[in-house]
């Protein structure tokens, strides 16, 4: 009767998977009240963009509610302090809304929501204007354009300003690509040609590739229908986006996003040879974000009981 037997449950991790010990002892400091760590290591990857914005959310996601205090110290001309203050005001403001829909988010909650991202617009320029090529600034003004409601011109430039100088940082493109999802009064086409021409752009082994896969899960939520039936079509180039991330895969933070995206598409199409090596790439480490349109944490432990 053994096979009637379960696989017991696999034991995943979640967070922060890519390993930043530098980013930890600023993060350490961070909590004592001091920022000169945090300085530092965003200065010294001014040059990185995926490394730069994954350090500043990290940091600002531990900051929320100092943003006032960080601006105060940055002043006029600390570029990094500056970009830290903003997408701490960012945070502060997405974390006063919440994840539901804008009709579970009553008048007042709306009110300081709005307050906080407006606080977050002048730093936030003005870290762009210290360092024009820094793209980091515009993209944590991307959350601030869809929760202001800035129209679809005022957007698309504000995509402008981050392509000119990094279209391929991962975070900014999955940004955008929410801000072209229809939930938020985008285009469904728009969306996945989007997705389509990031893939293309993606160099080999860059977790940017994964954007098809986060683009199918957003186009079955908008149709309403499982994301089997709504990927089916796009198989093809999903394998294709797989196989780019595969080749050499580079280590960045949003590698491991990326292979849990790959690897809850490629389950859902129950296409066990693609799914397999995300599965594998993932370590157990789970992304709820990647999974919670196929079913959550439960659609992973099934996929690895049946694949691995």
């Amino acid at each position: 009767m053994g096979w009637l037997r379960r696989s017991p449950a696999r034991t995943v991790t979640r967070g922060r998977s890519w390993r930043d010990p530098i980013l930890d002892a600023a993060l350490a400091e961070a909590e004592e009240g001091r920022l000169g760590a945090a300085r530092t290591v965003l200065g010294e990857c001014r040059d990185q963009p995926e490394i730069r914005v994954f350090r500043v959310g990290e940091l600002a996601e531990a900051l929320i509610g100092f943003g006032d205090e960080i601006a105060t110290i940055a002043g006029a001309g600390d570029a990094d302090l500056l970009l830290l203050s903003g997408a701490v005001f960012v945070r502060e403001a997405w974390a006063v809304r919440g994840a539901g829909r804008a009709e579970t988010v009553g008048a007042p909650r709306f009110r300081i929501f709005h307050n906080h991202l407006a606080q977050a617009v002048a730093p936030l320029r003005a870290a762009a204007g210290l360092l024009p090529g820094d793209p980091v600034p515009w993209s944590e003004m991307d959350p601030v354009a869809r929760g202001l409601e800035f129209d679809r011109g005022e957007q698309d430039a504000l995509w402008a300003e981050i392509a000119s100088r990094c279209p391929t940082m991962t975070v900014a493109v999955r940004r955008r690509l929410q801000s072209l999802a229809p939930k938020w009064g985008g285009d469904e086409t728009a969306m996945i040609e989007f997705a389509r021409a990031s893939v293309a752009a993606a160099p080999p082994g860059h977790p940017v590739a994964a954007v098809i896969a986060e683009a199918q899960f957003e186009g079955a939520a908008h149709r309403s229908v499982p994301v089997a039936r709504y990927a089916r079509a796009a198989r093809a180039e999903l394998v294709a986006a797989s196989t780019k991330l595969l080749t050499t895969p580079l280590s960045l933070p949003q590698t491991c996003w990326a292979h849990n995206a790959f690897a809850a598409v490629f389950s859902a199409l129950d296409d066990a040879a693609h799914a397999v090596p995300h599965l594998r790439a993932m370590n157990d480490h789970l992304n709820d974000a990647a999974w919670a349109f196929v079913g959550g944490e439960a659609a992973y432990q099934r996929a690895a009981a049946k694949y691995l």
